[in-house]
C-alpha cells in the first residue's frame, strides 16, 4: 500500500488522470503476469494513466528520439478496463513485435512503448522506427519504482498549451 500512496503522489504531481474510454472485448488469451509493482499501479489508479501536461524521463541511453537534454516523453501507463488502452490488449498488439522476453505496459506521444523485461523487472524504450535491432530496445530503469520516481513534468510542453489558449487578433479596416 506505502507504493500506491507514492504513485498517487507522484502521478497527481505530473497532472495525470485515470481516463476511461469505449469498450471493447479483451481476448483472455492476451492476458500476461505484470510485476507487482505496475499490478498495485494499475489496482490503484483503475483506468489508463494519462499526462494530460505531459511527462518525461532522463535517459542515459542514446535514444533516437530524446531531446537534446536526454528526455523522452510519457503520454500514457495502460490501465485494466475493459477499453482501448487496456494493458493486456496492447500486448496483444505488440507481442510479436516487441518479443517473449517483454511486454509493453505505456506509450511515448510518438507511439514508442515502455516494456518491462519479465525476467530481470528492468524497464526499457522501444523504439518502433528502428532500422537496426540494435536500434529497437534501450534500457532506461531497474525497475519501475525507479522509473515512476523520477519522471518529471513537460514544463515545455505545459507552456506550449498555455500558449494555445491565448488568442489575439488585431484588425484595422
Amino acid at each position: 500500500m506505502r507504493n500506491s500512496m507514492l504513485y498517487n503522489k507522484i502521478i497527481k504531481t505530473l497532472g495525470a488522470e485515470a481516463r476511461f474510454f469505449e469498450v471493447s472485448d479483451i481476448d483472455q488469451a492476451c492476458r500476461i503476469e505484470l510485476a507487482t509493482e505496475l499490478a498495485q499501479l494499475l489496482i490503484f489508479f483503475k483506468g489508463a494513466i494519462v499526462f494530460i501536461r505531459g511527462a518525461k524521463f532522463k535517459v542515459d541511453a542514446d535514444i533516437p528520439v530524446a531531446d537534446e537534454d536526454r528526455y523522452v516523453d510519457l503520454d500514457i501507463i495502460y490501465g485494466l478496463n475493459r477499453d482501448s488502452n487496456n494493458i493486456f490488449l496492447k500486448n496483444s498488439v505488440y507481442k510479436d513485435r516487441i518479443g517473449e522476453d517483454f511486454y509493453t505496459f505505456g506509450e511515448s506521444v510518438s507511439g514508442d512503448q515502455y516494456c518491462i523485461e519479465r525476467e530481470s523487472g528492468k524497464i526499457y524504450y522501444w523504439y518502433h522506427e528502428a532500422k537496426y535491432e540494435s536500434e529497437i530496445k534501450f534500457l532506461i530503469a531497474p525497475n519501475l519504482i525507479e522509473f515512476i520516481t523520477h519522471l518529471m513534468a513537460d514544463e515545455e510542453k505545459q507552456l506550449i498549451d498555455k500558449t494555445k489558449k491565448i488568442i489575439s487578433a488585431t484588425f484595422d479596416f
